[in-house]
This record gives C-alpha cells, structure tokens and sequence, in this order.
C-alpha cells in the first residue's frame, strides 16, 4: 500500500459544487482512471480519499492537496496522467509525490489559507478610499463577527476575525469591481469563511460591496509554522 498527494486545481464550473458533490466528481475521475486505490472494510466500503479542505460552493482553487491510498506504487507521473485524461472540464493534476504513510494527515496541518476576494461596488470608490478602509481593518486590535446557526436551537457565536486574519489585508479597485487579497488562519477554534471577512469589511468598515456577492479564488494553501513562516503541503512529508 501506498500513499500519494497530489496537487490539484478546482476551477469553472466546478467552483459552484458542494465539497461532497466535488468528492463524488473526484471519485469518478478515479475510477475512469482505473487507478488502484484502497477502500475501506465494512458494510459501506468507500476509497481512502481525503482533501486538505472543504471549499465551500462558489470558491475555486489555484491549488488543493488530496491524498490517496494505492494498493500498489506506481509512477507519479502515470497517476497524474491517467487522472488528467479523464478529468472534467475545472479539474486538473498540477503536481504529486508519494509520501510516508505516516505523515499527518491533510486536514491536520493545513492551517492557512491565501484567497483573491472579488465582488461589485455600490457607489464610485477610489483606489485611496479602498486604502482607507483596509487601514482601519488592519489597525483594529480587535474585530467581532456574529455568526448565527439557525439549526436546532438559535445559537449565537462570536468570532474575533482577528485571530484568523492575522496578515495585512491588501486591494485595488478595478472596472467597477474590488478585488482583495485575505490571508486566513485556522487555529483550534477552527477559521472564519472569506464571505465572512467580505461581510465584515462590508458591514463594520463601511466598504460599498453587496454583502452576498462575492466570489472567493484560493491561491494558496499551506503549513503555517510558529515562527510565521509557510511551506508547502509537500515539503518534509516525502517517503523515506
């Protein structure tokens, strides 16, 4: 048995699937692939497939990690062939290396997350009026988010953006849109959602955006260490 990563890219049409249906696109993209992957025992065997995250509907990916367990070790680049030539229009294999089966796993280490955050302006907003209301988001020691679960029991939980958008926010104005680059970081409380962010800004710092319409675009995923540096989901799990 062994273990691959692969870095994939999530585009188009397939930004608009759930996180599941994605999977399930992913599954058949295996099979039509013929690869030898493992499944799992009991009464509802299913492959040993697992992604760095779960994107929510309408966010694409420059890049995301998955891994699979094969039931035999074979060339790197015949995986990520077989996969491409059977893949649906948004998905396609970047990179992969095979990695000890050991290493932890996906969702455990990916812990910062880089999104290109774009949606329509309400009102005429110049480059120096966006630079104004990302300061005084970046200078706030503090920030809160409300978020509200309306499943079961109304339940009100509050999240310090802060603790998550650790790095300057930064953006530019363009043809009538604002495009905005978020870092965000996951800590053991979990993460807040880039539409979040996007309301926020929206509602607490006065940027003249539709709250609802945003459309996120991952460009980066990563380890972020305790010394603030980042490294890639490859590096220092290969295969010994």
């Amino acid at each position: 048995m062994a273990r691959i990563r692969l870095a994939v890219k999530k585009d188009g049409a397939l930004q608009f699937l759930s996180h599941l249906d994605f999977a399930r696109a992913v599954r058949y993209v295996i099979i039509r692939a013929k690869l030898p992957i493992c499944y799992s025992e009991g009464f509802n065997p299913h492959m040993k497939l697992s992604f760095a995250s779960a994107l929510g509907v309408g966010v694409s990916a420059d890049i995301e990690y998955m891994d699979m367990e094969l039931a035999e070790k074979i060339p790197v680049s015949d995986v990520m062939a077989r996969m491409n030539e059977t893949s649906p229009q948004g998905f396609t294999v970047l990179d992969g290396r095979y990695v000890d089966p050991k290493a932890p796993k996906l969702m455990a280490i990916a812990n910062y997350a880089v999104y290109t955050l774009r949606g329509p302006l309400k009102e005429d907003l110049s480059q120096d009026g966006l630079n104004a209301v990302l300061q005084r988001f970046n200078e706030a020691e503090s920030v809160l988010y409300e978020k509200v679960s309306h499943k079961g029991k109304h339940r009100v939980r509050t999240i310090e953006v802060k603790n998550h958008v650790i790095e300057a926010i930064h953006g530019n104005v363009k043809d009538g849109d604002v495009y905005l680059t978020v870092g965000i970081y996951q800590t053991g409380e979990g993460a807040i959602k880039p539409i979040q962010v996007w309301e926020v800004l929206e509602k607490d710092f006065g940027l003249p955006v539709h709250a609802d319409m945003m459309l996120a675009r991952r460009t980066g995923i990563f380890v972020r260490k305790d010394d603030g540096k980042t490294a890639s989901l490859f590096e220092g799990y290969d295969e010994r």
